[in-house]
């Protein structure tokens, strides 16, 4: 059903897939339940990304004027990303290394890597530190 699906791999219930041939998961991912996977246009899930519940992955988009009109736009999360509770990324709003979208987020833009972003439209918010180092340091 996938166009890969990697080791370790956790999919809780009531996941959707528009398709599922135009997916990929890679190694360690962990997708909650009721989370929304549109492939449409290709989804990648890097290695050890996370998608909390009830959050929406998209990766096509229509034209504002002509609602038929559709264009496809992969849309990449991580290596270790994190979509958290009820976020949404649009396509194409590719999800950087390490990088999170906070709760109720709406990510319309690329998330860039090692950053928290939050709200409506999604903004970042904090800059996680470097590996072996601790807390955050805002921006």
């Amino acid at each position: 059903i996938f166009k890969h699906l990697g080791k370790h791999v956790k999919i809780f219930h009531n996941v959707e897939f528009t398709f599922g041939y135009n997916l990929t998961i890679e190694d360690h991912c962990t997708i909650h339940k009721n989370v929304m996977l549109d492939d449409r246009g290709e989804l990648i899930l890097r290695e050890g990304t996370s998608i909390s519940d009830y959050a929406n992955i998209y990766s096509h988009t229509h034209d504002i004027n002509q609602q038929a009109n559709v264009t496809n736009k992969p849309t990449v999360l991580g290596p270790r990303a994190r979509v958290t509770y009820h976020a949404t990324v649009l396509a194409g709003a590719n999800v950087g290394e390490d990088a999170m979208v906070g709760a109720m987020a709406l990510a319309t833009k690329p998330v860039p890597p090692s950053v928290v972003s939050v709200g409506i439209p999604a903004k970042t918010k904090r800059q996680k530190t470097q590996p072996g180092t601790t807390g955050f340091y805002r921006e």
